[in-house]
This record gives C-alpha cells, sequence and structure tokens, in this order.
C-alpha cells in the first residue's frame, strides 16, 4: 500500500529531486511519526506537495507475550508469524493514521515542523 508522508527537515540547494541538498543539521527525512507494525520503502519524493510516497508493507512475525516473565521481572515473548487479518488490520491501522489527517495535522501529532526551504524561488 502506498502512503504520503509529509517532509521535514531544511533544504539548503533546490533543483529537481536527483539535485536536492538537503542540511546535514537538519536533514530531509518523512516526519517521525509510528506507523505500526508495518515497514516501509521510499517510492518517491514529490517536493511539490512536500511529501514522501512510500510502500507499507505489513510485519511478517509478531512478538506474543507468553504470560510468563523472566529472572529480572520482563516478560519473555515468542515470536511468531503474523496471520492475514493481522496484516490486513496493520495495514488499515497505517492508512486511517495517515490518510485520515491533514498535513498540517500530521506536522502538529509528530512535533515535526513543515519543510523549511529558505532559498525557494517564488
Amino acid at each position: 500500500m502506498r502512503l504520503s508522508l509529509p517532509l521535514t527537515g531544511t533544504v539548503l540547494i533546490e533543483g529537481d529531486v536527483r539535485h536536492i541538498i538537503g542540511d546535514p543539521e537538519d536533514p530531509i527525512r518523512a516526519i517521525n511519526i509510528n506507523l505500526g507494525s508495518v515497514s516501509w520503502k521510499l517510492v518517491d519524493i514529490d517536493l511539490e506537495n512536500e511529501v514522501m510516497v512510500v510502500e507499507a508493507r505489513p510485519t511478517e512475525e509478531v512478538d506474543e507475550p507468553t504470560g510468563e516473565v523472566d529472572g529480572g521481572g520482563e516478560p519473555i515473548c515468542r515470536c511468531r508469524k503474523t496471520t492475514a487479518q493481522e496484516k490486513t488490520a496493520f495495514l488499515q491501522h497505517a492508512k486511517h493514521l495517515i490518510e485520515g489527517h491533514t498535513k498540517d495535522e500530521l506536522h502538529a501529532m509528530s512535533k515535526c515542523p513543515r519543510l523549511k526551504r529558505p532559498f525557494r524561488g517564488k
């Protein structure tokens, strides 16, 4: 499933997508938001809309508590394969988290500022 995540960071030099340089102190990146039990891979960067398009995939395995604790009082978990229903639920959660909010709302939720483009031509 493809999702569009808002960008944050600072652009120092701007051209087309292959000629963008971000500030090493504040690199261009997706906002810091927990999508749940999915991983994602970059597909494209849409600078016009200031988003990163990613392909989200559900996790293949999850840790499940056994009900036991170790000597330090920490829960003991076992790793198991995710079910088809869980995978669908993981993707739906990520989709609703992102698609159910505006970019401004996502920036506020993540506490990440909008992409800074100080040298952008008007």
